[in-house]
This record gives C-alpha cells, structure tokens and sequence, in this order.
C-alpha cells in the first residue's frame, strides 16, 4: 500500500510518500481502506517531536488520527461490523487499568494513547474504538470529525455542560476545533461569539451563524464581549490558542464563568493573576479529545446534517508535506482534507 511515512522528527520535508506493506489486522481489529483523513496540530506536533509524552510516536511512524473509510476485513474475534461497513474512529485509547479506568471516567484516564495512522490507504484500528457512520455524509466531513467535534463535545457537553443560559466565546472560529465548537454550542442553545483574523474568515464563519463575530487582531474583544452580554461576560470561555489569547480569555469570562481548554497553538507558557482567576471564581477546566460516549453522541448529529464541518482545502495524499506547510504557515480557514481513495 501506499503511505506517507516519517522517517525521523522534523518539518513537513520528513514525509516519505512511500510503498509499504499492507497491514495485517489482529482478533479484535478492523483492516479499513481509508478514502479521507485531515491534518490535525497534533500531526505536527508528533512530526515535529512535541517534548509531552502524549505526542510520541516509534518511527517509522504513520501519522493521522482522522478517518473515513471503509472495513475491508474483520478480525476473528469481532462482532458488529463487517465488510462494507463505513467507520470512523474514536481516537483516545484509555488504558482500561488505572484507578480512573476502573471508575468508569476513562476521559482522565493516567496511562491514555492516542490513535495514529491514517496517513496510508489501508489502516488497522482496534474494533473497540470503531464508529458507525452512514453512507450519506460527504468523506470530507467524516475526515474532518473526529479530532475536532468528538474534543469539542467533550469540552462543552462533558466538561463545561453548555445549555441555553450560556454565552459561549469561541476563539478561531474559523479553526476546525473553533468551528466544532460553534456548530455544538449552537445545538445547546447557547448564544455564541466567535473571533477571526480576517474579513474573508468573517465571511467565512458567518455561515456557521454566531451571535457576534470579532476580529481578534483589529478589535478589543473584552470590550466587545462586555458590551453584547451587557457586562457579565461569557460564560464559558472555548480556549484552543494558548499563549496569545490566555489573558484575554481571562479578562472576558464572567464572574463564576469556565474557561475550558484543549490546545495551545500559539505557546504552551501562559500566564495567570491567581487573584483575578479566584476574586472572579473562575472555573479552569482542561480537557483532552473525548470519549466513545462522546464520539456516539456527536457522530448521531453529523450524520442528520447539524455538522458541516468547513473544508479549507482538499489534497491527495502525495501532498501531505504541503498541507502541513500550509497549516503551520498559513492557519487556513477550516480543515485540510487528504484524499486517499476513491472518487
């Protein structure tokens, strides 16, 4: 089969778009023909060689942790999917034996891996983590599902328990996990403000319809915050930046607010005025993917068109060194599709 293979750490030029053996699936695995996957942060991360344990990988390594595709062969030991079926994946692996396994909240899960190969025509995954998916949604946007709405779902529904009282601020709306999260505070009910860096990012998020749009390079968006939630700011603060945005995120959550946090793309070193953070009763969540439970529930509402995931560019796998380029560059409006298979 073809894959795009590292070799070793590096820049997008460590890729090797290379021949490599099909793999083989074992009892309780699916071999899946992978039509679509997507370029995630954490693709980068794990290429570039992230100093955090989570982002390690063996090399040679197969990176992508997103998936449409389509089960070739079962393993002997599998039960509920066959040949035909299309899947996804639930990414986050606990590991089923410490203490938080064991009282049933895998999410803080201490000895958790994380799913990767997908950058290949064919993938081997676990059954165990395999996600029904009707034949109706377009591959793009099952490509570009899992890492973004399964994480966001987590964030808002598991940690943050959005509902319709919520003013939620979602910064990069226009990012795949801002855009996720847009699209399922909207399904709660909560009224939305979202940040861009541009006019044609404007546009662009404009049809994911939030309440207020803001332009984080141009505008003062504390300010802007105050004054459309007539001065007790947002609710739950939706943090994916880090660095650049963690003092403001600060700034505008309302007094007993949440800010919840899966990312740091701008910087990991963010500082906090401890006396603000507990004068204002601030509640710190953070948060990492999501659970099956989470991929379950949100995967029902991809597949009845309350998800449009937005789609920024679309290439073969022979470019993969490209799209990365362009996603650590360029920040596109939306995911970075790769087209392994099929039409």
């Amino acid at each position: 089969m073809l894959a795009a293979r590292i070799h070793e750490l590096g820049g997008p030029e460590a890729f090797r778009v290379e021949q490599v053996p099909d793999p083989v699936p074992g009892r309780e695995d699916l071999l899946v023909a992978v039509r679509a996957t997507s370029i995630n942060h954490r693709d980068a991360w794990q290429r570039k060689g992230h100093p955090h344990p989570a982002y390690r990988v063996e090399l040679p390594a197969i990176l992508g942790i997103d998936l449409c595709g389509e089960v070739v062969e079962t393993g002997a030991e599998v039960d509920g999917f066959a040949a035909g079926d299309r899947v996804t994946i639930s990414p986050y692996i606990p590991c089923g034996r410490c203490e938080n396994c064991r009282r049933t909240h895998p999410q803080y899960c201490t000895a958790f891996d994380v799913f990767h190969g997908t950058y290949a025509e064919l993938a081997v995954i676990p059954s165990a983590l395999a996600v029904p998916v009707a034949a109706t949604v377009p591959d793009a946007d099952v490509a570009s599902f899992s890492n973004t709405y399964i994480t966001a779902w987590q964030m808002l529904a598991g940690k943050a328990a959005v509902g319709p009282d919520d003013t939620v601020f979602v910064w990069a709306g226009t990012s795949g996990l801002g855009s996720a999260a847009i699209e399922i505070a909207r399904l709660f009910g909560a009224k939305v403000i979202t940040s861009v860096g541009s006019e044609a990012k404007h546009e662009l998020v404009s049809r994911l319809a939030p309440d207020l749009i803001v332009n984080h390079y141009e505008e003062d968006i504390c300010a802007a915050v105050a004054e459309f939630t007539e001065g007790r700011g947002a609710t739950i603060v939706f943090e994916h930046v880090g660095e650049a945005s963690w003092e403001r995120s600060m700034q505008m959550a309302a007094a007993g607010g949440t800010i919840v946090s899966a990312g740091a793309t701008s910087g990991d070193h963010a500082e906090i005025d401890v006396t603000f953070m507990f004068a204002r009763q601030l509640r710190i969540l953070g948060s990492r993917l999501g659970t099956m439970n989470d991929a379950l529930s949100a995967v029902r509402h991809l597949e009845a068109g309350a998800f449009k995931p937005l789609i920024a560019e679309t290439i073969p796998l022979a470019e993969i060194a490209a799209g990365h380029r362009m996603l650590e560059e360029y920040a596109p409006a939306g995911k970075i599709v790769v087209s392994v298979s099929g039409p």
